[in-house]
């Protein structure tokens, strides 16, 4: 039997090889398609640093705008909705779905939060299977942050401070005048997310320490814990025959999220904003 030489072989393994790799090109896999939405707390829950007040979202005129928010987000189609509740009780929450798809429980008192009257109501229009908790949580101790800014006299938090409330003041104003839908929209733009609410863990927190006190960066670091944390949580849900998701989380999540999702090759992101006009 006639043997080749070496140099034909791997002649002959280089055409095999772009051969194949532009077969794979010709064929890419399908990405699913995510949908992140910021949102503000609609139930007041005080938690955050500097809290948005609202008005009673039970009322028939902020019901109404809740309806043309999910009827809109519906246009996108989620086959899953991932919202801002904790991992652990996934079971008891999804439970607590099914059961609000029977007509078994009620949401129209004391259950105002954006988990319940977007994610759970519009799951449950799009009828969904499932609706998914992916909260997670990790220490969180920015009041020893702010103590240790103020001991040592570092006059640009105190700066950030000022300038936070007043923001949330203007925030208050404008969510007051303005349907839920605008609302969203405000949250949702890049100045919005990037300017006012990922600027203190960017450039406010981590420049608060000095030597080998890095307390203000450590919180830093906690928080994107945090967020990779809810990253993983939500991978751990989708397969792969998914096609649209939907995220609702606080806004200030959005801007982790996004960067970890816009760096994994099966995701791309649609801008929430098309789906809110």
């Amino acid at each position: 039997m006639m043997k080749l030489p070496a140099i034909t072989i791997n002649l002959l393994l280089l055409i095999l090889f772009f051969s194949l790799g532009q077969k794979a090109l010709a064929q890419p896999k399908s990405k699913v398609k995510i949908l992140l939405l910021g949102t503000y707390h609609f139930a007041n829950p005080g938690m955050d640093k500097f809290n948005v007040k609202v008005d009673d979202y039970y009322s028939a005129e902020r019901q109404s705008q809740i309806l043309d928010v999910n009827r809109s987000l519906a246009k996108f189609k989620p086959e899953k909705i991932f919202i801002e509740a904790s991992a652990k009780f996934q079971d008891e929450g999804d439970q607590f779905f099914q059961n609000f798809k029977a007509g078994k429980v009620d949401i129209s008192k004391n259950m105002v939060n954006e988990k319940f009257q977007i994610g759970l109501k519009l799951a449950k229009d799009l009828n969904n299977d499932h609706i998914y908790s992916v909260d997670a949580f990790t220490e969180w101790f920015e009041d020893k942050v702010k103590r240790y800014a103020d001991s040592t006299k570092m006059g640009f938090y105190k700066e950030f401070e000022d300038r936070t409330k007043d923001h949330v003041v203007q925030l208050n104003t404008y969510f007051r005048n303005h349907s839920i839908k605008e609302n969203l929209l405000l949250l949702n733009s890049n100045a919005e997310q990037k300017d006012q609410n990922h600027h203190m863990y960017n450039n406010v927190f981590p420049r608060v320490g000095a030597g080998d006190n890095y307390i203000g960066a450590d919180l830093v670091g906690e928080w994107y814990k945090r967020n990779i944390r809810i990253y993983s949580n939500i991978l751990k849900h989708v397969s792969a025959d998914d096609r649209r998701i939907l995220v609702i989380f606080g806004n200030g999540h959005i801007p982790i999220l996004k960067q970890l999702f816009s760096e994994n090759p099966d995701f791309e992101i649609v801008e929430v904003t098309k789906f809110l006009k």
